[in-house]
């Protein structure tokens, strides 16, 4: 990365998302050593309960007039919490006291992601940059899921909790240092304007949603997964202390190996684009999940769980990804901000009720009983919830035709599923007579064109360059690089394209790394001057 503010901020991003899953898992073994079950689960509740009030007042925050300002004050706060999070449990101050200092710490998190997306396109000066940004904040976040709890057992394995708190302090710190510079020479900028009532637009999402075959239950089981992620925090501490012996280490590992089964899930997702009917996979991830927590129930040994654990996650992954996709397809085209609104909101009641499932069973019947019990609740969300998902996949507009085209070209490929499907609904299929222009050189260029059926003729400066036919693209050239069309490209018979418009191109482009990548190989390798441009 060229640009050292650039650097310093994601840097500081990917530090941060190490502390988030490191602290989650240290502060829930301190509780269990300290209070046992009990003292835990309140423990997993007062960490996420201050993260979910002030998520709401994140997003403003980021777009005030001094976003970088944000982003230091936040880890300067998360500096100052853990301090004293660490003085308190010195102190030998009660554990409810320690656990509010490090969720004091952990809601700061809330604010991290909504800001870096609002800093970072002010510090990019190219485009590849930009790129660039969105690879690394993507790895960060993947590698973080495996990372954060491994070097977290790591540290309990030397000297306990403790450890991983100065080290929480310790990059606190080096996250506010980094972007220190930035926030001191920062300019303050225009405030974002409000465009409306947030409540009102959610409401008026799940009143919409609510009159569609199907998707109530859709709803109810993609709110109802994220139960899966807060039971398990609760359940990793207590299967490693009282079940399986590992001791706080063990937390870690197994919460990496759930981690581990998640990135598997994500990457096999990939291979349900233009699948017409999700469905049965949703419906076989549940029943997955709900088969691998009974067997980890019933059989709670270390094997059994370094298989059941990592098929959970796999599932887990596949369910989100499935079920955000036929909400896709099911949702009003015009209301699908708000309908994704409404899942994040189902999303964390999901994981407090999980939690407070979890914390139950643990009381009343014992961690294996607990476990078990939660693979119980999914086979019966699967029993009330298989036909509702089967009428929301009989109904869903799926665009076929256009996610084909699309993967048909390399250049987007290796989109995400999610994505892909996002992009083929911004496109729109375009017939061209025999002689017509689709591009002219010279003029501004505001889309990227697909061909679908038929040849086109590319000239430059009157010269005739190449043909282009069916599954190729054209046009990233301009849209890249914001500069003129390059060529001119006109119909040789009757053609079909598909239609993107710049913004879909470079928000499905832009955000995704070997897309991008490459998107500027075939920029270049059409236009050589560009690299003279970006050197």
């Amino acid at each position: 990365m060229s640009s050292v503010p650039l650097t310093r901020v994601l840097l500081a991003y990917a530090l941060s998302a190490m502390v988030e899953w490191a602290i989650w898992v240290a502060v829930l073994v301190y509780a269990f050593e300290e209070g046992g079950p009990a003292i835990a689960g309140v423990a997993s509740i007062a960490l996420l309960l201050p993260a979910a009030l002030v998520a709401p007042l994140a997003g403003r925050a980021a777009d005030g007039p001094r976003p970088t300002r944000v982003l230091l004050s936040v880890y300067v706060v998360q500096a100052v919490a853990f301090s004293a999070t660490v003085a308190m449990a010195v102190l030998e101050l009660p554990p409810v006291a320690v656990i509010l200092g490090a969720a004091v710490a952990i809601a700061g998190v809330t604010y991290v992601r909504p800001t870096v997306a609002v800093v970072v396109p002010g510090l990019v000066v190219r485009p590849e940059e930009l790129v660039r940004a969105n690879l690394l904040t993507g790895n960060a976040d993947s590698a973080s899921v495996l990372l954060g709890p491994l070097a977290a057992s790591a540290l309990l394995a030397i000297e306990g909790p403790a450890l991983v708190l100065g080290a929480c302090i310790l990059l606190s710190v080096t996250c506010a240092l980094l972007v220190l510079p930035l926030a001191r020479a920062e300019s303050p900028r225009p405030a974002a304007v409000g465009t409306g009532s947030e409540s009102g637009a959610l409401w008026a999402a799940v009143r919409t949603m609510s009159t569609r075959k199907g998707s109530v239950s859709l709803l109810a089981v993609l709110g109802f997964q994220y139960a899966l992620i807060g039971g398990l925090d609760l359940l990793y501490v207590n299967l490693a202390f009282d079940v399986l012996d590992l001791g706080g280490p063990g937390s870690g590992i197994l919460s990496a190996a759930f981690g581990v089964g998640a990135v598997l899930g994500g990457l096999a997702s990939t291979q349900l684009v233009a699948r017409a009917h999700l469905a049965r996979v949703l419906i076989g991830a549940l029943v997955v999940v709900a088969l691998a927590m009974g067997l980890l129930g019933v059989w709670t040994t270390l094997a059994v769980t370094l298989v059941a654990l990592p098929l959970a996650g796999i599932s887990r992954s596949l369910l989100d990804v499935t079920g955000r996709m036929l909400l896709q397809r099911s949702a009003p085209q015009d209301a699908v901000a708000s309908v994704f609104a409404v899942l994040e909101v189902l999303a964390g009641i999901g994981i407090l009720t999980g939690s407070l499932l979890v914390q139950l069973l643990v009381a009343v019947s014992g961690t294996e009983s607990a476990v078990l019990g939660v693979g119980v609740l999914f086979a019966i969300v699967t029993v009330l919830c298989a036909a509702g998902l089967r009428h929301a996949d009989a109904h869903a507009d799926v665009p076929v035709v256009q996610i084909r085209l699309l993967r048909s070209v390399p250049l987007f490929a290796s989109l995400p599923a999610l994505e892909t499907e996002a992009l083929a609904r911004r496109s729109l299929l375009v017939e061209r007579a025999d002689g017509e222009a689709l591009m002219r050189q010279g003029e501004p260029g505001d889309q990227y064109v697909v061909i679908a059926d038929g040849t086109v003729e590319v000239t430059i400066d009157g010269r005739p360059i190449r043909t282009m036919g069916r599954g190729e693209g054209l046009g990233e050239i301009a849209l890249l690089a914001d500069i003129p069309r390059t060529a001119t490209v006109v119909a040789q018979g009757p053609v079909s394209t598909l239609v993107v418009e710049r913004s879909a191109f470079l928000d499905a482009v832009v955000g995704h790394d070997a897309s991008a990548d490459l998107a500027w190989s075939v920029a270049r390798a059409y236009h050589p001057p560009l690299d003279e441009q970006q050197g």
